[in-house]
């Protein structure tokens, strides 16, 4: 069994450089994510089941297609519990005071935003170690109802053989 380790704070990773802006990058992200199940639905195919592997093969699936969705949904929103700097001025103040509130609100949240986020990353590990869990369970449970259908066929065929071999022995019994 695989020992859940806790992300550590040098672990996490914090970017504080003014020239990379986080912001534009994950619009840029999300753009292209737009672009690609655009073009997956003008095929009639799902996105969704196509870029992540634990969809795959919907229709022999024993369990309900429920479940894998909401394993997908546990997946997607795994690591989004990330907090953002969130400082709203006031504008019944004076500017000046304004602006020295911000700053004081602003390094206020940034020292929270340090200690939540090192929690949110553990909150991470665990969730995709949990996610990855109930998936194993999902999957084990298919291999489980697969064998489980070849143990019937295979005591429906030895039914069958034990019935000619009956009918065999006793060829009076065909009458009954």
């Amino acid at each position: 069994m695989t020992e859940l380790r806790m992300a550590e704070p040098e672990d996490v990773i914090d970017i504080r450089d003014s020239d990379v802006d986080v912001e534009e990058i994950m619009a840029r992200i999300r753009q292209r994510i737009r672009a690609r199940r655009a073009q997956a639905q003008a095929r009639g195919l799902d996105y969704d089941r196509l870029t992540d592997g634990s969809l795959e093969g919907g229709s022999s699936r024993f369990l309900s297609g429920d479940l894998y969705y909401d394993i997908y949904q546990v997946r997607e929103s795994a690591e989004t519990i990330w907090v953002t700097l969130s400082v709203v001025g006031e504008q019944r103040y004076p500017k000046f005071l304004v602006s020295l509130l911000n700053r004081l609100r602003h390094a206020a949240h940034q020292l929270v935003l340090y200690y939540v986020n090192m929690l949110a990353g553990r909150q991470i590990v665990f969730n995709r170690a949990t996610a990855s869990a109930v998936a194993g369970l999902a999957e084990a449970g298919e291999s489980t109802a697969e064998r489980l259908r070849g143990l019937e066929q295979e005591v429906a065929t030895l039914r069958a053989h034990l019935a000619a071999l009956e009918m065999s022995q006793n060829p009076d019994r065909t009458s009954e």
